[in-house]
């Protein structure tokens, strides 16, 4: 490449603008979702098993299959 086609180049590049990448925040944003979706699933079954429980407790010949 010569001096006439770099300077060339850089008048052409002069006006592009790429913005920076921001990868921890979208690496972070991500955990904080699977560590919520994690957490928010704990307590649904949790949730889940003590209302089979009770629904069980009032009658036994009941089951529920899932």
């Amino acid at each position: 490449m010569t001096r006439r086609d770099q300077a060339l180049l850089d008048r052409q590049l002069r006006g592009l603008h790429i913005p920076e990448r921001r990868d921890g925040t979208m690496i972070m944003a991500i955990v904080m979702i699977f560590l919520a979706g994690l957490f928010l699933g704990n307590l649904r079954s949790k949730a889940g098993a003590t209302a089979l429980s009770v629904s069980n407790a009032a009658n036994p010949t009941l089951t529920v299959l899932r």
